[in-house]
């Protein structure tokens, strides 16, 4: 198993250019890419809201849940191999709608206090005593984002069931808010979303170089924009992340992204980061 960490002479670069060449250098003097900072689990695949600017209006997603040995492993695998990163309880789903999400906190928290556990929500089904809950369990982070239909009429309204979470915990900087609209335009999620874009405007992007992404059935997954699991790099139920994290396949799109072309699901992409990534 090849021995990784979050190497500090990687980390904060905010020029698009020099995290290139950085990334480079370091594939170049270590034969690996360094180790991921975020964990994407998706313990379910469905949402409690039907925004239009979501693949979720586009593609039909059948019901998945992860299984608690799937769950576990990931975990398990995390804590043995010291990660001290994020960990984001969610993917492309609403993580409030997991009957198992307490669970899934008090778990990863007992295997490691070096974790930073976080979900993103839209905050329908939460309240400030869920919120109350979730902390003391263990959570270190949440993001609620209030979408609504009326921002231009009243761009400062919280929804009724945001509201007293706000007024409860509006100066804590474990909670996030953001006021968002129901007619934003997200990128096309590998092209899950009807988009015209021109190809070549697209090169580099550094999801694949900071994310490592499970999908509900254990596949590690290119990035959070493979919505209907387009790609697949082992399973953490047979192989160790680390593996997959490094497998041929996945280092062959990363190196073709440091050289600004995409293939693979990135082709049809118009998805992009290029800020500090490390």
């Amino acid at each position: 198993m090849i021995q990784q960490k979050n190497d500090q002479s990687v980390r904060g670069n905010t020029n698009h250019k020099t995290d290139i060449e950085t990334i480079k250098k370091y594939y170049a003097d270590h034969g690996h890419f360094p180790m991921f900072r975020q964990v994407l689990i998706e313990t379910r695949t469905d949402c409690n809201s039907h925004c239009k600017f979501c693949p979720h209006a586009f593609c039909h997603k059948p019901l998945g849940l992860m299984s608690w040995e799937c769950y576990k492993r990931i975990i398990d695998q995390l804590s043995a191999m010291n990660y001290n990163g994020r960990i984001a309880l969610m993917l492309s789903n609403e993580p409030l709608l997991e009957k198992r999400l307490e669970d899934m906190i008090l778990y990863a928290r007992k295997k490691s206090p070096r974790f930073f556990l976080d979900m993103t929500t839209n905050g329908i089904l939460l309240t400030v005593d869920k919120l109350d809950h979730f902390f003391e369990l263990g959570l270190d982070n949440i993001n609620i984002n209030d979408y609504r239909g009326d921002r231009d009429v009243y761009p400062d309204k919280w929804s009724s069931f945001v509201k007293p979470i706000y007024d409860a915990y509006y100066n804590n900087p474990k909670v996030s808010f953001q006021k968002r609209r129901t007619d934003e335009i997200l990128p096309n999620y590998a092209g899950n979303i009807p988009q015209d874009f021109i190809a070549e405007d697209f090169g580099f992007c550094n999801y694949p170089f900071r994310k490592i992404t499970i999908a509900y059935t254990g596949d590690i997954i290119l990035c959070c924009d493979d919505f209907l699991y387009d790609t697949s790099f082992g399973n953490v139920i047979t192989n160790n992340l680390l593996e997959c994290w490094n497998s041929p396949d996945m280092e062959r799109i990363k190196l073709s992204l440091l050289d600004g072309k995409r293939i693979s699901i990135c082709s049809r992409c118009n998805d992009f980061q290029d800020y500090d990534i490390y």
